[in-house]
């Protein structure tokens, strides 16, 4: 679980490097000894830097986005960890966006201070179909509740109970605490829980969610 958060960040700044369609920049990210990646849309068995950043030349001229939609993190000591699961890219222009289902696995390793993929293999689902709509819908809104959340964990370390009843709505507030009996609907209420919650010191991180858009 301690690795869970590193591992969405390192993933995350493995996916805004893509953005940035700097194939050496998102080399940079990989090891520069010692690796294994096998490509989701390259027959190559790739080990170098070199080969790394040719990869990419042409990858991020697909325009990709990745989301995680289902993953796994085991951590292997406290300098590496595997992190595996699906994702799924949207590539193309933005009037034509093409969802690409994919299996993942990456292996992060601290070299020198710095955490490095030592081995990512990423290949797409046998015989899937595009996403239905909604579903790609709701995998557009997985970062948007990832901030969400991070907004609301960070309300609760502020100890401001305020702050964090503010981030409820004041009607049609339907709230089932964790640590109380009662049904909270109004926001005076949630405020009065929240008040004796954050004395608790709360932390939160999430180990496994899914997201559904309405």
């Amino acid at each position: 679980e301690a690795m869970y958060p590193i591992a969405q960040e390192n993933f995350k700044k493995w996916n805004d490097a893509l953005q940035t369609k700097d194939n050496k920049k998102v080399a940079a990210l990989y090891s520069g000894k010692d690796l294994s990646f096998l490509p989701t849309v390259s027959p190559e068995f790739v080990q170098t830097t070199g080969d790394t950043e040719a990869y990419f030349a042409e990858f991020v001229k697909k325009l990709p986005f990745g989301t995680i939609t289902a993953d796994n993190v085991q951590p292997y000591g406290e300098d590496a960890y595997l992190h595996s699961g699906m994702y799924t890219f949207l590539t193309g222009p933005e009037s034509d966006r093409v969802p690409v289902e994919a299996r993942f696995s990456y292996m992060w390793r601290k070299i020198d201070g710095a955490w490095k993929i030592v081995h990512h293999h990423s290949s797409a689902v046998p015989g899937g179909a595009p996403a239905p709509a909604k579903e790609i819908e709701a995998e557009k809104m997985y970062p948007t509740a990832q901030q969400n959340f991070k907004t609301w964990n960070d309300a609760l370390q502020t100890k401001d109970e305020a702050k964090v009843a503010a981030l409820y709505s004041s009607k049609e507030l339907s709230f089932l605490p964790t640590v109380s009996p009662k049904f909270i609907k109004g926001s005076a209420d949630t405020e009065a829980y929240f008040t004796e919650f954050v004395k608790k010191l709360p932390f939160g991180t999430i180990t496994s969610d899914d997201v559904q858009s309405y």
